[in-house]
C-alpha cells in the first residue's frame, strides 16, 4: 500500500496545534486578551491524541502483510528506534544547551530529569499521565515514552500470527486485569491509577488505549480496502470526514473539546479512518506545502519549544503589546518550520538512511541506466 497523503496532512496539523497549545502561553502573559487565546489555542494538546491515533494506525497499515517472526519483531523495532531516536537526542542535546548546559548538575532534581530524559524512564506518580516532570527538561519527551512503550509491545506482538488477538490481550491486560488485581477500580481517565511506584502507572495509564483505537481504524480500513471501493462510496466518506471536522471544529469554539480524553479520540479515529477510506479523491487538492508540513511534523513537535523559548528570550523582552507578542510568535513559529525542515532533511532522513545502511537494514544498488556510483536505497 502506498502513502496516504491526507493522512500526513493530519501529522502536519497535529504538529501546529502543539505549537500553538504551547505559544499561547507567551501570548497571554499580561494580555488583556488573555482568556481570547486560551479559547483559541487551549484545546491545542488534542495533537498528542490525534498523534497517538496515527501512530496505532500506522504501525498496523505498515506491517499487516509481514510474517509474524522474530525477524520483522526485530527489523520493525530497529527502524522504529532510528525513525525517532536521531532526531530526539539532537534536540535533547540543543535543549541542554539552551537549559544551562553543565549547571544542571549543582541541582539534583535537575540532574534526575535529565537522566530521565536520557533514558525514557519515569519517576513522577503525582504528574500524570506524564509521570516526569511536566515543567522540566526537554518536558515535551513524555508523549515518546509512550511511542517507545508502543512500539516494544507492537514488536512482542510482531512474534505471533494473530497479532490483532495480542494487541488486544495487552490493552486488557495494562489497563483492566491487573489494575483490578491490585484493588483499584477500572478507568479510562487519563490520571491513571494511583500506584506507588510511577511505572507501574505509567504502564497502566489507559492513554495506551488511544493506540488502540488507531489499530481498529487501521484494520477496518484495510479490512474494507481489500475489496473494490466505489468512487460514490469514498465520496460519502470525504463528506463524513468533513462534517466530523466541521464538528469537532465546532465543539473547539465551545470550549467542550477535551484532548487526552477517549470520546474525543473516538472521534479523531473516525475523522482518520474517513480521509484514508476518501484519500484517492480529496489527496488531488491538497496544497504541496500541506504534505511538506507533515513531512517535517516529528521534527516540528521536538524542536518548537526550543525554538520558542530561544525566540521569547531574544525578543520577547524588547517590547510590550498584544501586536508585537502575536509577532513575536509568527517569527517563533516560521524559525520553528525552518528549523523542522532542516532537521527532517539532514537528520530524520539523510543521517537515519545513513545509519541504516552501516546497520545493513537497507541495501544499496545502482539503479539501471544510471551511472555506477548512483544508488538508491532499497528496504
Amino acid at each position: 500500500m502506498g502513502k496516504i497523503v491526507s493522512l500526513q496532512v493530519m501529522r502536519g496539523i497535529a504538529a501546529l496545534f502543539v505549537v500553538m497549545f504551547h505559544y499561547s502561553g507567551f501570548l497571554g502573559q499580561g494580555s488583556v486578551y488573555q482568556n481570547v487565546y486560551h479559547s483559541l489555542f487551549s484545546w491545542g494538546i488534542v495533537g498528542v491524541d490525534i498523534f497517538f491515533v496515527i501512530s496505532g494506525f500506522i504501525m498496523i497499515y505498515t506491517t499487516h502483510n509481514k510474517k509474524h517472526g522474530i525477524t520483522t519483531a526485530k527489523k520493525f523495532f530497529a527502524n522504529r528506534l532510528l525513525r525517532v531516536l536521531p532526531v530526539y537526542y539532537f534536540g535533547l542535546l540543543v535543549a541542554f544547551a539552551v537549559g544551562g548546559a553543565m549547571s544542571l548538575f549543582h541541582y539534583p532534581e535537575k540532574l534526575t530529569n535529565l537522566i530521565s530524559a536520557l533514558t525514557f524512564t519515569v519517576y513522577r506518580n503525582d504528574i500524570t499521565p506524564h509521570y516526569i516532570d511536566d515543567g522540566g527538561l526537554y518536558n515535551i519527551r513524555w508523549t515518546l515514552n509512550y511511542e517507545l512503550y508502543f512500539y516494544v509491545v507492537f514488536s512482542l506482538c510482531l512474534l505471533f500470527r494473530y497479532r490483532a488477538l495480542a494487541l488486544a490481550t495487552w490493552g486488557v491486560l495494562a489497563i483492566i486485569v491487573v489494575p483490578s488485581l491490585a484493588g483499584f477500580t477500572p478507568t479510562l481517565s487519563m490520571q491513571g491509577y494511583a500506584w506507588h511506584n510511577p511505572w507501574f502507572g505509567f504502564l497502566t495509564n489507559p492513554i495506551i488505549l488511544e493506540f488502540l483505537i488507531g489499530v481498529f481504524f487501521a484494520y477496518l480500513y484495510i479490512g474494507i480496502t481489500k475489496q473494490v471501493v466505489a468512487k460514490e462510496i469514498k465520496f460519502i466518506f470525504a463528506l463524513l470526514a468533513i462534517c466530523m471536522l466541521l464538528y469537532l471544529g465546532f465543539r473547539m469554539f465551545m470550549g467542550t473539546l477535551f484532548a487526552l480524553y477517549i470520546p474525543t479520540t473516538l472521534l479523531i479515529g473516525i475523522v482518520i479512518f474517513s480521509l484514508c477510506m476518501s484519500d484517492s479523491l480529496i489527496s488531488k487538492y491538497i496544497p504541496r506545502y500541506l504534505e511538506v508540513l507533515g513531512d517535517i511534523s516529528y521534527s516540528l513537535y521536538l524542536l518548537h519549544s526550543l525554538v520558542g523559548i530561544f525566540v521569547f528570550k531574544k525578543l520577547g523582552k524588547l517590547h510590550d503589546g498584544d501586536l508585537y507578542r502575536v509577532f513575536v510568535v509568527i517569527v517563533a513559529l516560521t524559525l520553528s518550520v525552518i528549523a523542522a525542515y532542516y532537521s527532517h532533511k539532514y537528520v530524520e532522513i539523510k543521517f537515519v538512511n545513513f545509519l541504516k545502511r552501516k546497520l545493513g537494514l537497507i541495501r544499496t544498488r545502482p539503479l539501471p541506466g544510471n551511472p555506477v556510483g548512483t544508488e538508491t536505497a532499497q528496504p
